[in-house]
């Protein structure tokens, strides 16, 4: 079993859409908590010549060492 997991979330980018992507990292993280995991790391970053922007965030899975 692994003991960390990273979760991916990518959003287009547009108006507003930096805003959106840490309103939707920070619903993912509250609801991860809620079921016993615990947060490590998010890291957000743009990819200019893709048009998206990228959250990565990194949770120790519940009940691991």
């Amino acid at each position: 079993m692994k003991a960390v997991e990273i979760f991916m979330i990518r959003k287009s980018f547009a108006r507003n859409s930096s805003e959106a992507i840490r309103k939707e990292a920070e619903d993912l993280v509250n609801e991860k908590h809620y079921q016993g995991y615990r947060l490590i790391n998010v890291d957000f970053d743009v990819a200019d010549n893709a048009g998206y922007i990228y959250a990565f965030i990194t949770m120790k899975r519940p009940n691991t060492y």
